[in-house]
C-alpha cells in the first residue's frame, strides 16, 4: 500500500512557511517596538474656549507648542509608533490617569518614561533612543540649582533683616524684659518672634509655591506676573514710591494686646509678616525657578535665610539698641541692596527663562 499524499496542494507549502515565517517576525517586531503616547488638550475645540483671553491663549500655546514638537520628532523615527491621545475623552483621560499622569499635554515613552511640564526636544530624543536600544533613560534636565539656592536663601535674609523689624525686636525686648535680663531669655523672646515670622514665610511659600506648580500650562503667563509683582517690590525698596498703607497703629494695638500672653510673640511675629509695608514678602520671586522636584529644598533654602537674622539679633540682644541705631543709620543702604538684588534677579529670569 502507498502511502497517501496530496500532491494538488503541495505548491502551497512554500507559502505557507513564508506566511508563518512573516508572522513571527511581525510578533516580534511589535513586542519590541518603541511607542510614544501623547496625552494632548485642544483648548480650542473647548466650548468656553476664548480666542481673545490669556490664559487660553497661553494654554493654546502650550499645547500648540508641543504638538508641534512631537509632530518633528514623529518625522525622524520610522520604527517607533507615536500616538495622539485626546484628553477631553473618556477613554483618553482614563488611559493617562493610569498611568498617573496630571498635567496637561503630557509623554509617556514606552510606558516607563513620562515628560510632564515643558518639553525639551533634545532631552525626548534622547529617550527615545534609549528605550530603542533597551537602556535606561537619561535624567531630566534641571535648572542649575546652586544660583537658584543662593538667591532663595538671600532673599530670605533681607526679607528678616529690616530695619521696620530690628526696631520692633528692640521695643519688644526693652518693653518685656528691662535692661537686666539675662541673655538667654533675651534670645529665647526674639527667636518665639522669628518663629511666628518664619512660620508666616512658610505658609506662604508654601501656598503659592503649591500653586504655581499646579498651574503648569499658566506658568509662561505667572512668571511674567510675578517679575511684575516683583519689580514693584523692588522699587518700593529703592524708594521711587511708597505703598499707602499705614499700619503702624494696628502693630502697636497688637503688640500691647498679646506681648505677655501665651504664644503672644510668635503670632505677633506671624501678623507682623503681613501687616508691616516695610516687609515685602518676596518668596513670590522664587516662584518662576520652581518645579515639584525642587520645592521642597528652595522653600526650605528660603526659611533658613528667614530664620538667619533672628538668630543673630538673639546672640545680640544685649547690644540691640546699638544695632538698631546701627541698621537705622544704614536704612537706605539695606533697602538698596535689597531692590538691586530683586532687580537683577528679575532680569535673570527674564533673559534665560522667558526670551
Amino acid at each position: 500500500m502507498s502511502s497517501l499524499k496530496c500532491p494538488k496542494h503541495e505548491h502551497l507549502r512554500p507559502l505557507l512557511l513564508v506566511f508563518l515565517l512573516s508572522l513571527l517576525v511581525e510578533i516580534s517586531v511589535a513586542s519590541s517596538l518603541v511607542t510614544v503616547k501623547f496625552f494632548y488638550s485642544d483648548p480650542s475645540k473647548d466650548p468656553r474656549y476664548c480666542a481673545t483671553c490669556p490664559a487660553w491663549q497661553t494654554f493654546y500655546h502650550d499645547f500648540l507648542n508641543k504638538n508641534t514638537t512631537i509632530t518633528n520628532i514623529s518625522k525622524d523615527y520610522e520604527n517607533v509608533m507615536f500616538e495622539w491621545i485626546d484628553t477631553t475623552t473618556e477613554a483618553g483621560m482614563a488611559e493617562k490617569l493610569s498611568y498617573n499622569l496630571t498635567a496637561p499635554n503630557s509623554l509617556l515613552i514606552n510606558n516607563r518614561t513620562k515628560i510632564e511640564g515643558a518639553f525639551n526636544e533634545t532631552y525626548i530624543r534622547e529617550a527615545i533612543d534609549a528605550a530603542i536600544n533597551e537602556i535606561n533613560p537619561p535624567p531630566p534636565p534641571t535648572k542649575p540649582l546652586l544660583p537658584i539656592l543662593t538667591s532663595a536663601f538671600l532673599f530670605g535674609f533681607f526679607e528678616s533683616f529690616s530695619p521696620c523689624l530690628i526696631a520692633l525686636l528692640s521695643f519688644i525686648l526693652s518693653y518685656t524684659l528691662g535692661e537686666t535680663t539675662r541673655s538667654k531669655e533675651n534670645f529665647a523672646q526674639v527667636m518665639k518672634f522669628g518663629f511666628g515670622f518664619a512660620l508666616a514665610a512658610l505658609t506662604l511659600g508654601l501656598v503659592t509655591g503649591l500653586l504655581f506648580i499646579s498651574l503648569q500650562p499658566f506658568q509662561s503667563l505667572l512668571t511674567w506676573a510675578t517679575c511684575i509683582l516683583v519689580l514693584l517690590f523692588a522699587l518700593n525698596l529703592l524708594g521711587f514710591f511708597k505703598t499707602p498703607l499705614e499700619t503702624k497703629p494696628l502693630l502697636q494695638k497688637l503688640t500691647k494686646k498679646y506681648i505677655f500672653t501665651l504664644g503672644g510673640l510668635a503670632l505677633l511675629g506671624f501678623l507682623f509678616y503681613f501687616l508691616d509695608p516695610c516687609i515685602a514678602p518676596i518668596f513670590f520671586a522664587t516662584l518662576p525657578l520652581l518645579s515639584s522636584e525642587t520645592f521642597p529644598i528652595i522653600l526650605t533654602v528660603f526659611c533658613l535665610g528667614v530664620i538667619l537674622p533672628f538668630l543673630l539679633i538673639g546672640l545680640l540682644a544685649g547690644s540691640i539698641s546699638e544695632l538698631t541705631r546701627l541698621t537705622y543709620k544704614h536704612k537706605s543702604t539695606i533697602r538698596t541692596i535689597s531692590g538691586i538684588i530683586l532687580i537683577a534677579y528679575i532680569l535673570y529670569v527674564v533673559f534665560f527663562y522667558l526670551i
